[in-house]
């Protein structure tokens, strides 16, 4: 008997997640801690059984004991993996009703949020959106997005975007992004005493409306009535979750809050100050006159009002210059009533109500364009878009671009037959600025305070950082790159301080070839200001950096204030100034000696802190492709007819560009490392043809082609006359090297020259004003980090800025191309990191860690 044997489908093993419950040791003595999460593809590990498993963090496969670790449902694992703190994710995890009911939110669920993780207040806010940010481990995790509302609106550091892309939309700074860790369910929105639930039925009292009312018999409304209102051609509805007179405006009738079924809303719930109801949102919230709403019946909807013709022409919206309010009371709002606000309406103002609206006049310094307002009690919001003086108005005018149309007394933009500005028909509002006060419902603004005096250790306590007395070696390495990679690490940046910023960590995080400019000890020639400048850079600065990761923008700003006193330079401490002139005035207060001396043919050698590439004509051996900063290097030197002294230990070279902005190269590629043999005086050197101790130079050779390899031109005797045999060289003016005596009568060395080289560890970047900086941490290829230290904000124009810290390995793959290579790629195909480093390099740092143990 035959018959086909199938073999049983293969099918993937579903992945099973777990998180660690104890520290153990894995192999080679590495340390995993509690909390970390991993993943295996597989069958569940027997009872007492070791098993391998791959953490989530770092995708090291460890093999572990099955007690150490305990499994996730993959729902589990996603958000634990976004708390970033071991401990945290292990409570959460013991807490399994509080991870359940956490895991249980969904958008347009209230919510309770910590804005940041050192805040311990958590707000009110409404989940707008739940899941992975992005593609990499980091952003894998499940992220709850979070619309703030009430006194939180503003407190923010988002708009709903993240890296360029939209996750949720809400307004400026109103936003956040938090791990399950914190957030938490809204419990008290439910049983909110001002919130009726849909179908509860509270009777609202019969009121008669004011006088003058167009409806004389309106439809009584109850709390949770459904009804809906007319706005431009549609007929929104809604719950009713208010329904009485405003305080202190009872003569302006009865007004009705609505819960909108869609966000077309604007009003959150409150009316000069107090709180009438609540809504999930603004979006949701609108009040009206009760003239303006209408009950649902059982059997109709809001059809019902764009069927009936004799309901059309009685809710259109009256002109804003028509409608009657009855006269303010003593006690009322200031602000005036729409007639006396709008401008260009057909009413003209009495003589009485010019005096009043003077004596009563709010000055909003804060306003200005763009700002947000509202005009009139109930309020009409806007945005403002022009203030001026039109001709023949006495006072300063408003153009405000209102959230709403208006039937009539609104235009596009014109006031008077002149255009001042452009918004759609009907949302132009001219009127007196005096009128106009901020919008409520973002709460009071905030005026802005002096940045300098605000960077105390008050404002910014819940960013201290640590003051660290003992000497502190950098980290090298992964262990050195993981204590300074991720949010809030690096140093923070603070009111234009990103060049002060970037080139300290430039300077110290991964080398410490300029720590003798933390540990000279003070002498008698020394003033107070040089001990307070130094200990200031190496316990407040340099070792918080490399103990801990992270340095409070305090510390940065008390120093910026020492230099400003000590060097007599005004703006340090709220300037934007350019990092050549940081380094120069903090070597000037701290006295230090020069990083190296370059000399001008026979003339006395001059020291440098750095040394600024300049080009002239063709100079520079890079024709018109993409130049190393070796050949820069050269190039500039011999154009200059410039040697260094002898080897630096470190050397600061600067881009060839002409100011901050206008580049000489489109792409520059720092070289990885810098030949200086050429380039040093008194050095022994190879002939560039022979490799025999050269005895002559000739600049007038400089990268010719035509003559061996390299860019500089050093012959031995032989090889001198030889070269310049050739007619088109007979004039060159070849000159004797310099010897050391020891030198000069010994037979020629067995082997090659030693070569005087330095290594590339940091690149300082600039992009429309703003620094950011790359370091090496390690001697592997890929072990480079990006720093930025205003990569993210919190809060407003008081807010803080948030420094961050991140792998970029892939620049190494661009860094060991080779000129011809990058020539034909286009830099915007770049990654965004290599893309910075080769278009935006503005300084290069370099240091030889042989020569640092002794210079």
């Amino acid at each position: 008997m035959t018959g086909d044997r199938s073999h049983p489908p293969i099918t993937m093993r579903p992945r099973r997640f777990f998180i660690l419950v104890q520290d153990f040791s894995g192999e080679g003595g590495g340390q995993v801690p509690r909390g970390s999460l991993l993943s295996q593809a597989g069958e569940p590990p027997a009872l007492d059984c070791p098993f391998w498993a791959k953490l989530l963090d770092t995708e090291a496969m460890v093999q572990l004991p099955a007690r150490a670790a305990r499994e996730l449902s993959k729902e589990q694992a996603g958000m634990l993996q976004a708390v970033t703190n071991g401990d945290e994710r292990l409570g959460l995890f013991r807490q399994e009703g509080l991870l359940r009911r956490r895991g249980a939110l969904r958008p347009g669920d209230r919510v309770r949020v910590q804005i940041t993780s050192a805040s311990g207040e958590k707000v009110r806010g409404v989940l707008r959106y739940r899941g992975p940010m992005g593609d990499s481990k980091e952003q894998a995790g499940v992220i709850f997005g979070v619309e703030l509302v009430g006194s939180a609106a503003g407190k923010g550091f988002t708009d709903g975007s993240f890296r360029g892309q939209k996750f949720f939309s809400c307004r400026e700074n109103c936003g956040v992004f938090v791990p399950v860790s914190r957030i938490e369910p809204d419990e008290g929105a439910e049983c909110s005493p001002l919130i009726a639930p849909r179908g509860s039925r509270r009777a609202c009292t019969r009121l008669q409306l004011a006088t003058g009312d167009p409806l004389k018999s309106p439809p009584p409304l109850e709390l949770g009535d459904r009804v809906f209102f007319k706005m431009g051609d549609s007929a929104p509805g809604g719950t009713v979750f208010f329904c009485d007179y405003l305080p202190k405006k009872e003569m302006a009738g009865v007004f009705v809050g609505i819960c909108l079924d869609q966000p077309v809303g604007s009003w959150d719930g409150k009316f000069s100050g107090q709180s009438l109801c609540h809504f999930p949102s603004p979006e949701h919230g609108i009040l009206l006159p009760i003239t303006k709403v209408h009950k649902e019946k059982a059997d109709e909807g809001p059809k019902a009002l764009s069927d009936d013709p004799s309901l059309r022409l009685l809710n259109d919206p009256p002109s804003p210059s028509s409608i009657r309010y009855p006269p303010r009371p003593e006690w009322g709002s200031p602000h005036g009533s729409p007639s006396s606000l709008l401008m260009g309406g057909t009413e003209e103002q009495g003589e009485g109500e010019e005096e009043e609206g003077e004596e009563e006049e709010l000055a909003f310094p804060l306003l200005e364009i763009n700002s947000m307002v509202e005009v009139h009690d109930p309020p009409i919001y806007g945005v403002i878009r022009w203030i001026g003086a039109p001709p023949d108005v006495g006072e300063t005018i408003a153009g405000l671009e209102l959230e709403e149309p208006l039937p009539s007394g609104c235009t596009d933009g014109i006031y008077r037959g002149m255009r001042y500005f452009q918004c759609p028909p009907g949302k132009a509002l001219f009127v007196k600025l005096r009128h106009c006060r901020p919008d409520a419902r973002f709460g009071a603004p905030q005026p802005p305070e002096n940045p300098v005096l605000r960077c105390n250790s008050l404002a910014f306590r819940v960013y201290a950082s640590e003051r660290v007395p003992e000497d502190t070696p950098p980290g090298l390495g992964e262990e050195g790159g993981q204590r300074l990679m991720g949010w809030k690490k690096g140093i923070q940046g603070h009111c234009n301080s990103c060049y002060l910023d970037a080139t300290l960590f430039c300077m110290f995080a991964f080398s410490s070839v300029l720590d003798s400019l933390l540990l000279r000890p003070a002498d008698k020639n020394d003033g107070a200001s040089y001990e307070e400048t130094r200990d200031l850079l190496r316990t407040e600065i340099v070792n918080p950096l490399r103990k801990h990761g992270y340095v409070c923008a305090t510390k940065v700003m008390s120093l910026r204030r020492v230099l400003e006193a000590a060097g007599h330079s005004p703006g340090f401490t709220s300037e934007e100034k350019d990092p050549e002139e940081f380094l120069t005035l903090l070597f000037r207060v701290l006295k230090m000696e020069p990083l190296f001396k370059i000399r001008s043919a026979d003339k006395d050698p001059q020291g440098c802190i750095f040394y600024q590439i300049f080009m002239e004509g063709g100079a520079g051996g890079a024709g018109r492709g993409v130049p190393t900063v070796q050949q820069l290097l050269e190039g500039s030197l011999v154009a200059g007819d410039l040697k260094f002294t002898e080897a630096p230990s470190c050397l600061i070279l600067q881009m060839p560009r002409n100011g901050k902005d206008y580049k000489a190269f489109a792409t520059i590629l720092p070289s990885l490392e810098l030949d200086l043999t050429d380039l040093l005086e008194d050095t022994p050197r190879e002939c560039c043809i022979c490799q025999d101790l050269a005895r002559s130079e000739c600049p007038e050779c400089y990268g010719d082609p035509s003559i061996g390899t390299g860019s500089t031109r050093q012959y031995c005797t032989v090889c001198w006359q030889q070269v310049h045999r050739h007619r088109a060289r007979r004039s060159h003016h070849p000159r004797a090297l310099r010897l050391p005596p020891e030198l000069e009568h010994l037979p020629p060395p067995p082997g090659p020259l030693p070569r005087q080289t330095m290594q590339l560890y940091a690149a300082l970047c600039i992009q429309t004003s703003h620094y950011v900086a790359f370091a090496r941490h390690g001697p592997h290829r890929g072990q480079w980090l990006f720093f930025d230290s205003m990569a993210d904000r919190q809060g407003g124009q008081n807010g803080f800025n948030i420094p961050r810290v991140t792998p970029c390995p892939e620049v190494a793959d661009y860094l060991e191309m080779s000129p011809e290579e990058l020539q034909v790629l286009d830099p915007k195909s770049l990654p965004p990191c290599a893309r910075r480093l080769l278009c935006d390099a503005y300084m290069c740092l370099y240091h030889s860690p042989t020569l640092g143990l002794y210079k």
